[in-house]
């Protein structure tokens, strides 16, 4: 028997945020795609382990689960170009736990999606925002996590103080 090396699966990863005014009506939003970071893939690899074995894991003498929660989405106002072995943004601003969670499956064309949302109230200053990412086994302190996605944009958003932001993070799993 030959053993082979397994096809990689593409991930890409997608962010927008969106900025909404006091009524809700949107302010101004960036789309772009992002760099997947080295410990994301780590992250993500031990996560599908462990959905995939999670009811043997006593079988199997596995005793610790792994997660991606809790998961965290990140603004910053840094500036740089993203890179694979990003860990953090380059100048957190603020960060959210996720509010919401969708999987759009795959077809022979269409890549299966895995999308997060983050809700970001009204900053107590107004924000200058050049930067986000995600971060999966966090917590609410700057830095934590492993870093699963990096995105860099231009031109900046603005944050005001009587506005909110919305990050939704789309992660593309196919072709």
């Amino acid at each position: 028997m030959e053993l082979t090396r397994p096809a990689l699966v593409p991930v890409h990863g997608r962010l927008t945020a969106t900025v909404l005014g006091p009524d809700g009506a949107v302010v101004d939003e960036r789309a772009g795609d992002n760099v997947v970071c080295t410990t994301g893939y780590g992250a993500l690899a031990s996560a599908l382990v462990w959905a995939g074995i999670e009811d043997q894991a006593a079988n199997l003498g596995v005793q610790n689960p792994t997660y991606l929660t809790p998961l965290y989405g990140a603004v910053g106002s840094g500036t740089g170009t993203p890179a694979k072995s990003d860990t953090t943004l380059f100048a957190e601003l603020g960060r959210q736990v996720v509010g919401a969670g969708a999987a759009s499956p795959a077809t022979g064309l269409v890549a299966g999606q895995a999308t997060w949302l983050f809700y970001f109230p009204q900053p107590p200053v107004p924000w200058t925002v050049t930067e986000a990412g995600a971060f999966a086994n966090a917590t609410a302190v700057s830095g934590s996590g492993s870093m699963i996605d990096h995105w860099a944009f231009s031109p900046v958003l603005t944050v005001n103080t009587s506005e909110s932001l919305i990050l939704q993070i789309t992660l593309l799993l196919g072709p």
